[in-house]
């Protein structure tokens, strides 16, 4: 937080910021509170609202060789260190469920990294790298999921701002499950109200919150 920065936010007569999270660490560099406000972080309504018919989703099970009777697990982004992702491979290999896959979609560097991860663990079979999803294509696999994980973690140059995907994820009604690092949890990921949230790299706890949700 560099001292011009500071000088600025102090002196404005008026703050935006997107969360609560946000609005408390100003407070602590000294902003006054009444002259920050909150925007709550927000994704394109319209372009969420669209209803999948019953047939796109089956073409789209049918594409990545998912039986019918198997949920999906859907994680979708940037396939990096921050994303926490190996937590996630090891959380889904503990589970050990035949009645569910776990779609990894995106790009990035660890991609590789993961699918050693995933052969390592016994499970190719069940996890899945379609690979980068065109933006307007990914409302399909929203609607296909049974639940949604963000499993970020913090590093020394990144902790995740909030989570558009969180977002993203809740307008087609699912469950989320996000880490501690994720700036969207305690305010649009409740725990035990519409998901779970759990310590950051904690491959148990996240096994545990996937169960409940299987289950």
């Amino acid at each position: 937080f560099f001292p011009l920065t500071r000088y600025i936010y102090r002196h404005a007569d008026a703050v935006v910021v997107y969360g609560q999270h946000v609005k408390r660490y100003l407070i602590g560099e000294g902003v006054p509170a009444d002259r920050i406000f909150v925007a709550a972080h927000a994704v394109e309504n319209q372009v969420y609202r669209r209803q999948i018919p019953e047939e796109e989703k089956a073409r789209l099970r049918h594409e990545l060789n998912i039986r019918p009777d198997q949920k999906v697990i859907l994680y979708l982004g940037r396939l990096e260190e921050v994303k926490g992702l190996p937590y996630l491979l090891k959380a889904f290999a503990s589970v050990q469920r035949d009645d569910a896959v776990l779609v990894v979609a995106g790009t990035g560097s660890k991609r590789a990294d993961l699918e050693q991860i995933a052969q390592e663990k016994g499970i190719t079979e069940q996890v899945i790298f379609p690979g980068y999803i065109q933006p307007e294509r990914t409302v399909s696999y929203y609607a296909l999921a049974y639940v949604y994980v963000l499993p970020s973690i913090t590093t020394p140059y990144f902790k995740e701002p909030w989570g558009l995907v969180m977002n993203e994820g809740a307008h087609y009604g699912l469950p989320l499950v996000c880490s501690d690092s994720v700036g969207a949890h305690g305010e649009l990921v409740l725990d035990g109200v519409n998901g779970f949230v759990v310590p950051e790299q904690n491959s148990e706890a996240l096994a545990r919150a996937l169960e409940k949700l299987l289950d």
